[in-house]
């Protein structure tokens, strides 16, 4: 059975150098702090900087500190785990206050991986680019639609393609001053690390929404975004981290109508006033 991350922090605990033995106390002794805050308070509690940090990540075997952040904080909910599986005794309304329940524990566990300094530098890719690409395959290819559905009311002109060979068409034609959200569930599906391997080659920002941190995918994202997802006999992965995918989307479109105010106002007051001729009230 594979150690857990507290157990392989106290097996390496000797061969640490000071500065990481500091952040070693910290995650041994505050593991749940240690995965909801970011890494600049982190390394403030510490007395250490955030270069330590992503060394003694790297220590453990991940790429940076917000993986190691993200694995902890899975561990946890793990040890914790308070969903209960669909009995088939179990009336429709216990199945549906279960399945409630577990697309709540998904967005709370979303929301603790979510650092300020992400969403600041997401949000600003977003709002200074001259176009915004939407990306993903199968479930996330819809998750793709929500989002490029959304941001249509944003001053901004974005793009989205159902089609696999036209969106990967259109990040041939995309450069450094446009943006893209990339998504993908398992961040392993080789047609989307094509897609993200011509946006990197043009360089583009690009924003990743995946659920493991160890995913290929994670290697080309500027920004990262972790939705939490976990299976059960009848709770399916890839469907409760569509709905953490679908409120990160959420999340970054607010961020984005709070920056432009008016602007991404009168846009949703066209597109409201165009569609009240075809549904007028």
């Amino acid at each position: 059975m594979d150690l857990s991350i507290i157990e392989r922090i106290k097996a390496r605990y000797q061969r640490l150098g000071a500065s990481s033995r500091k952040v070693a106390d910290y995650i041994i002794n505050n593991s749940t702090n240690a995965a909801s805050k970011t890494i600049t308070d982190i390394s403030q509690e510490c007395g250490v900087s955030t270069a330590t940090l992503s060394r003694f990540a790297r220590t453990l075997g991940y790429s940076t500190f917000s993986q190691l952040r993200w694995a902890l904080a899975s561990e946890i909910n793990t040890q914790t785990e308070s969903v209960e599986d669909i009995d088939i005794a179990d009336s429709p309304k216990t199945v549906a206050r279960k399945t409630l329940a577990a697309n709540i524990e998904t967005l709370t566990g979303t929301f603790a991986l979510i650092n300020e300094q992400d969403l600041v530098q997401a949000r600003d890719y977003i709002v200074h680019a001259r176009k915004l690409g939407f990306y993903g395959l199968g479930g996330s290819n819809i998750v793709a639609l929500d989002a490029y559905h959304k941001f249509m009311r944003m001053p901004i002109a974005v793009i989205h393609d159902i089609e696999y060979h036209m969106a990967l068409m259109q990040t041939a034609l995309m450069d450094k001053q446009d943006c893209a959200i990339v998504i993908s569930q398992t961040g392993n599906d080789t047609d989307t690390l094509v897609l993200a391997e011509s946006l990197r080659n043009n360089g583009v920002p690009i924003i990743v929404i995946t659920s493991f941190a160890d995913s290929p995918l994670t290697e080309y994202g500027d920004v990262v975004f972790y939705s939490i997802s976990k299976d059960s006999k009848t709770h399916l992965e890839a469907l409760e981290s569509f709905t953490s995918q679908l409120a990160i989307n959420d999340c970054l479109y607010a961020l984005t109508a709070q920056y432009f105010g008016k602007r991404g106002e009168a846009n949703r007051d066209r597109i409201r006033a165009v569609i009240s001729t075809k549904h007028p009230s």
